[in-house]
């Protein structure tokens, strides 16, 4: 796996798994509003159920309290009013399952409808089906002032099949007995259940979308990334080409260069020392003086020899792995002086091998690409060579008090090959993560500016000394 599709993956892994996290925690909310929806609704019909239980007893009440009054106004006897309540309490329904029913105090069945084979016997110790003395809980309740309970009891429009019913009961006055009335609460489960699945519906509906987006979101990323890297991938190739082509032509100028050199110079010079030694030999063989033209060849050869070391110098200075750039820059400024006469003064620090020999050399080139264009261009009488340190970075200035040059006009050239010494220095410092600034003016000569982070440099160093050659 190369770097691109580890990048790709770096990019693309953390919005997976944050799109699984998020449905993750999102599943689990939902889950847990949906509960508490149901609960509440299933509490909120509860509740409802409660107060109709109560005023329906609160309407038979009223009723019963009628049948006293009568008694006492007609003299009934006890006995037969009771039996006017039962009757009037077996024949009361509302809804499909909704009915009274009473026992007195005992546990003894008073009234049941619908189930009156349990009329008249003892039902204290009855439990349901999930151990609930439910009998014994009513009346307890119902001493307490009315109390509600919940529990399994024969369903009469289910062909008498066990549901879960709630009833509330009260103690009915003088006559010691424990009625109620309560409704089946198995539609209500149902409705909750039909709630609980239309959200979780809901739910997995949500979650499908979200998983859907995500998923295009996270698509969109990876083939965002894609075009992006394949762009990336062509502008890079792009100027790889022109950084090849670029050094193909320093290559060739600096071949061009030295084949002039060597063609303008050392060859005629050899040229001119082989006609003297010719002549020389010549009027030997004919007994004549060769000491004048053996002594010019003589300073031909020792011209020749001086012109071949320039060239050598000019290749790679061997100053400059010996003794470091201070002596490196020194020595070209002194040479740059006597060959065109333009003062150079070097302000350089104090400090020695603070440069690697690849940074030193580079910083060597680019003062010597300055010096050549100050030389073919600039007019200057006077240049400097300064370096310092600033909070972190080394800075190396070239100064000249030429004629300088409209440098924004220049920045906007089109052509890659034009300023090629410039672009130059500034691929040389890119190497070493260093930057290159401009400064000039048209009559105000030129500053070049060349910066090296500290942390390139193999130790810090804050003094400075000059030398003016």
């Amino acid at each position: 796996m190369n770097i691109n599709h580890k990048l790709q993956l770096i990019t693309v892994l953390p919005l997976i798994l944050s799109l699984i996290l998020v449905l993750f925690v999102t599943q689990m909310q939902y889950r847990e509003l949906s509960q508490q929806v149901v609960d509440v609704y299933r509490q909120s019909i509860i509740d409802h159920r409660k107060e109709e239980l109560k005023n329906y007893l609160a309407i038979a009440n009223v009723a019963i309290q009628h049948f006293k009054q009568n008694q006492n106004n007609d003299s009934q006897a006890p006995q037969q009013t009771q039996q006017d309540v039962k009757s009037m309490l077996s024949d009361m329904r509302f809804g499909k399952n909704g009915y009274f029913f009473a026992y007195d105090l005992n546990g003894k069945s008073l009234v049941l409808p619908d189930q009156e084979w349990r009329v008249g016997k003892n039902w204290l110790d009855l439990t349901d089906d999930n151990g609930v003395p439910f009998i014994q809980e009513l009346i307890s309740g119902a001493r307490k002032g009315g109390g509600y309970l919940t529990y399994l009891f024969n369903q009469p429009s289910n062909d008498g099949q066990l549901g879960q019913k709630l009833a509330y009961a009260e103690v009915l006055g003088q006559w010691e007995w424990m009625f109620g009335t309560g409704v089946y609460i198995d539609d209500i489960d149902e409705e909750a259940a039909l709630l609980s699945t239309s959200m979780s519906h809901h739910i997995r509906n949500t979650s499908i979308m979200t998983l859907v987006i995500g998923t295009l979101a996270v698509s969109a990323v990876f083939i965002g990334g894609i075009f992006m890297r394949v762009g990336e991938k062509r502008l890079a190739n792009a100027k790889l080409r022109t950084l090849n082509e670029r050094i193909y032509q320093t290559q060739e100028e600096e071949c061009k260069r030295v084949s002039r050199e060597l063609h303008d110079g050392v060859s005629q010079t050899i040229a001119a020392a082989l006609f003297a030694m010719e002549t020389a030999q010549l009027k030997k063989e004919y007994g004549g003086d060769s000491g004048p033209e053996l002594e010019k060849a003589i300073t031909m050869t020792r011209q020749i020899m001086l012109d071949i070391r320039n060239i050598s110098h000019q290749l790679h200075p061997s100053i400059l792995a010996d003794y470091g750039l201070g002596a490196a820059l020194k020595e070209l400024g002194s040479e740059f002086s006597l060959r065109t006469g333009i003062k150079v003064k070097v302000q350089l620090l104090s400090v020695r091998k603070l440069l690697s020999t690849e940074l030193s050399c580079a910083l060597y080139r680019i003062v010597q690409e300055s010096l050549t264009n100050i030389e073919r261009h600039s007019g200057a009488k006077n240049v400097l060579i300064s370096q310092t340190l600033t909070p972190g970075w080394l800075t190396l200035e070239v100064h000249d008090d030429g004629q300088g040059f409209n440098y924004e006009c220049y920045e906007k050239k089109s052509t890659p090959f034009e300023g090629i010494g410039l672009r130059n220095m500034k691929e040389r410092l890119s190497f070493y993560n260093g930057e290159l600034r401009v400064e000039s003016a048209i009559g105000k000569g030129v500053t070049l500016i060349a910066r090296i982070p500290q942390s390139e440099l193999r130790y810090q160093a804050d003094s400075t000394t000059e030398v003016a050659l």
